[in-house]
């Protein structure tokens, strides 16, 4: 769950709704409310905790979208967001330093309505900051994990050193090894 490359500022909890799909080890984290609450707390997720009786339905749908668009830009995957954002009325706030999109506060809404709503701006404010294609899916095939690339040059291919880049590593050179040997 530690990650070395978590995403700045709200974008972090962008990123933790796309890991909550932990492809790794086959575990849906949204599967049910206990299981979601008890992920958010274990990746020090700034939502509160969800009433036993949420319907995650909203959640994966966002998450399983966001995650496509992120990984493959089409018009059919931003459409699909495009559908998510119009159930979410944004509201421009104009501030000192930056202006951003704020969701419109509606009485009655969901505690899940309310994360998608307000994951829905912070998507929004990345594209325009350039932050959103930061966020990359690990270069270790059987990991996938999205982290955050900080580097100036963009050119990082795993979610942290360890395990994944230490894995990808020995693999390239037993690979190499192997090559070396063949041909001898």
């Amino acid at each position: 769950m530690d990650t070395d490359r978590p995403a700045p500022g709200p974008l972090e909890e962008v990123r933790i709704v796309l890991n909550s799909d932990d492809r790794f080890h086959g575990v849906d984290h949204a599967e049910d409310v206990r299981a979601l609450n008890r992920f958010l707390v274990l990746a020090r997720s700034s939502y509160a905790a969800l009433p036993a009786s949420s319907d995650l339905e909203g959640y994966r749908a966002f998450r399983d979208v966001t995650r496509d668009l992120l990984l493959h830009p089409s018009t059919a995957n931003r459409r699909a967001f495009n559908r998510i954002a119009d159930r979410h009325p944004m509201t421009v706030e104009v501030g000192e330093d930056v202006t951003r999109l704020k969701r419109v506060a509606s009485a009655g809404r969901s505690a899940v309505e309310r994360i998608v709503g307000e994951a829905v701006a912070t998507v929004h404010d990345a594209m325009v900051t350039g932050e959103w294609g930061r966020l990359r899916e690990c270069g270790r095939g059987d990991c996938l994990w999205i982290y955050y690339d900080p580097s100036p040059t963009q050119v990082m291919k795993w979610c942290s050193t360890d395990p994944c880049g230490n894995v990808m590593k020995v693999r390239a050179y037993r690979a190499r090894r192997a090559a070396g040997n063949a041909s001898a």
